[in-house]
């Protein structure tokens, strides 16, 4: 049994932390390609993979299944022992419907697009080519639910072993080109009372501050009425509208497979508002995102979690709508950025999938990290449990103050510290971290490598701590009178949870503990004496 227990996800009886890669969209419809990256995973020292089944391939006649492909991916992953999540791309991925199979697509009578209305502008309705179906379609609802819940009957009959451990419910979801859907379904639904289960979530909850309980405070909490009436009119209430929509469908499938396969079901967020898309509609309208994250909790329980997809520099804000009581954190897919790595792992995230892994080359930043935190995973997992984990990302001159195991650590860039040093000493040496190319050169989009000062520090006990990362200085302070010092410094590794030590770090190398150039790990213990 796979499940979120108290915000983490338990594989196999035990807690586990999950570091992969997700596959482009289309590698997992060629199974050659598909085996080339899932062993560009374990090159890079994952332990997971995340990759596709398609609805159009899944069922391309009405009733008619084909899970070929799926069983040959989760073959693939069982054969290396990778934990498997599989993405359901149905009606919705990326605020469009392009993988909803063609006699889908084709009978607009029976399953009805959505419609921008008079405030639509730009977005999905005017791609060419780019279906957009109505979330509101009951015809719609059925038809997907019957292809997922047979998926997740098959996956419980083929995969005894556990090997798929999670299940994302669509991709992406939400409404480009307009705040709310305009079609006939989507309108009587807007002028039908709001459901009750919205109503008392937001009774329930007083300390709420997303975009709901903000509307309905400023509509005066209102016990009933239809969208408008407890919402207001505008594109805030029109993005609570849409979330309800799309949450409760994919809610809807999730309870009808959650009945045959035991997995955690989840979804993920097209993030917004960000620069250039500050309104809902320019980013997709009703999608997970931080503000609308009440909504889809009251709207889809069996969603084990809603998770952000990271395309922006600002990780730490991305992050930080997710990390909730009720919500565990998992980063479904990165841009190739590993600080982003270090900065989910020490907020608590149960996984982490770097977007586009065939495209990484083995002997880069996020082979470092995957190796370095797989080796952890105990240890880790631990620690996320207890709240002994910190995450650190700096950006250049940037400082942060981290308590820790009851003492003050300083954080500082190395790079920032070491080129002060050595200019007031009239000595040059290279204090700049190399940024070599993360991905292969074939790769669409280049990536350099992270030159970011980052990592997660760990409290050992016994006034110790485990740093991960690269281009970190440590200064540790404790009560007032108190001093304290750096007593040992080791370099080392975990490996299969035990740690093996590397040099015994003195000297200039107190300097530099976690290098500038590459990734490393230290357990740093300190000595406290009193004046």
């Amino acid at each position: 049994m796979n499940r979120i227990d108290s915000r983490h996800l338990v594989v196999g009886g035990r807690p586990r932390l999950l570091l992969g890669g997700q596959l482009h969209n289309s590698t997992s419809s060629d199974i050659e390609l598909a085996r080339v990256a899932f062993d560009r995973v374990v090159e890079l020292g994952g332990n997971a993979v995340t990759a596709t089944a398609s609805w159009h391939l899944v069922e391309p006649r009405e009733g008619t299944f084909d899970f070929t492909g799926v069983d040959a991916l989760i073959d693939l992953a069982r054969e290396r022992g990778l934990a498997l999540t599989l993405l359901w791309f149905g009606a919705f991925k990326n605020a469009a419907s392009t993988y909803a199979p063609r006699w889908v697509r084709a009978d607009t009578g029976r399953f009805p697009r959505a419609e921008a209305g008079a405030d639509g502008a730009t977005g999905a309705f005017t791609r060419p080519g780019t279906p957009v179906l109505s979330v509101f379609s009951p015809a719609l609802l059925e038809a997907d639910r019957r292809a997922f819940t047979a998926l997740a009957r098959h996956i419980a009959e083929v995969d005894a072993d556990g090997t798929v451990v999670m299940v994302q419910v669509e991709n992406e979801t939400g409404l480009l080109g307009a705040s709310r859907d305009h079609a006939a379904d989507a309108e009587a639904a807007w002028s039908a009372p709001v459901p009750t289960a919205l109503l008392d979530w937001l009774a329930a909850h007083p300390e709420a501050t997303g975009t709901a309980s903000r509307l309905w405070r400023e509509q005066g909490s209102p016990a009933a009425g239809n969208w408008p009436q407890v919402f207001g009119d505008g594109p805030g209430a029109d993005e609570v509208f849409m979330a309800w929509g799309f949450a409760s469908y994919c809610e809807a499938l999730a309870a009808a497979a959650a009945e045959h396969l035991d997995v955690a079901y989840y979804a993920n967020a097209w993030l917004g508002p960000q620069p250039g898309q500050e309104l809902p509609g320019q980013y997709p309208s009703g999608g997970p995102v931080a503000g609308v994250v009440d909504v889809w909790k009251a709207a889809a329980p069996t969603l084990a979690l809603l998770g952000p997809d990271i395309y922006v520099d600002d990780v730490k804000g991305a992050v930080s709508g997710y990390v909730r009581e009720d919500n565990a954190l998992l980063v479904p897919e990165s841009q190739v950025a590993v600080g982003n790595v270090f900065w989910a792992v020490g907020s608590g995230a149960v996984g982490f999938n770097v977007f586009g892994v065939d495209d990484l080359r083995p002997d880069g930043q996020f082979a470092a990290a995957y190796h370095l935190l797989a080796g952890a995973e105990d240890v880790i997992v631990a620690a996320q449990c207890e709240g002994r984990i910190r995450p650190v990302l700096l950006e250049a001159e940037e400082t942060a103050v981290v308590e820790l195991g009851g003492l003050t650590w300083t954080v500082r860039g190395a790079v920032d510290v070491l080129s002060k040093i050595f200019l007031d000493a009239g000595v040059q040496v290279r204090t700049q971290a190399r940024g070599e190319q993360e991905n292969l050169e074939e790769a669409l989009m280049p990536a350099p490598a992270d030159t970011r000062a980052m990592g997660v520090l760990i409290d050992l006990g016994k006034d110790e701590v485990l740093a991960i990362g690269q281009g970190l200085m440590l200064e540790a302070a404790g009560a007032p009178g108190e001093i304290v010092e750096i007593d040992d410094a080791v370099e080392g590794r975990y490996e299969a949870g035990e740690w093996v030590s590397g040099r015994n770090l003195n000297g200039d190398e107190r300097l530099n503990l976690l290098p500038l150039d590459r990734l490393a790990a230290v357990r740093v213990r300190v000595l406290r004496r009193w004046r």
